[in-house]
């Protein structure tokens, strides 16, 4: 694991440097929908900060799961949402190297549910994830009200 540096802002947001001298950032950014059940909602957010080409390096991922448990550890009510972006179609290749690192990584404090929403009219497909503590949260409550939060959203479109 690389060490990192954490910068307190109006968001968390922590960064390290590999051994190839690409700098990563990991933030996790508060999510207001107005709706009680996701008061404790946050978006976690990665990447290479300069958009350069990754190199293979196993150490990136443990650090970037690492910061994300540690956050758990300090924030422990926390509901983590990511969102595979799709910028550049790569979409369901985000999606299967996050799931490979919550396999690899799970110590079954956690829970995971995946939701796919498709947007018809624009031919896109989101691949959504949330983490959480099991002890908290209830796999079925959440995956009810994210269902009314995306239908809530189809219909505003």
């Amino acid at each position: 694991m690389y060490q990192y540096i954490f910068e307190e802002g109006s968001s968390p947001l922590f960064y390290f440097t590999t051994k190839y001298g690409l700098e990563y950032f990991v933030s996790f950014r508060r999510m207001d929908l107005e709706n009680d059940f996701f008061k404790n909602l946050f978006v976690v957010d990665f990447g290479e900060s300069n958009n350069q080409k990754f190199l293979s390096d196993s150490r990136i991922e443990r650090t970037i799961v690492g910061i994300i448990n540690n956050y758990f550890d300090s924030n422990p009510v926390v509901l983590l949402n990511y969102v595979c972006d799709i910028i550049d179609s790569k979409q369901d290749f985000r999606k299967r190297l996050f799931d490979k690192w919550y396999r690899n990584f799970n110590n079954d404090d956690f829970s995971k549910i995946n939701f796919q929403y498709e947007i018809p009219e624009e031919d896109i497909k989101y691949h959504l994830g949330f983490i959480f503590k099991g002890n908290i949260y209830r796999e079925e409550e959440l995956i009810e009200n994210v269902n009314l939060l995306l239908e809530e959203f189809t219909n505003l479109k």
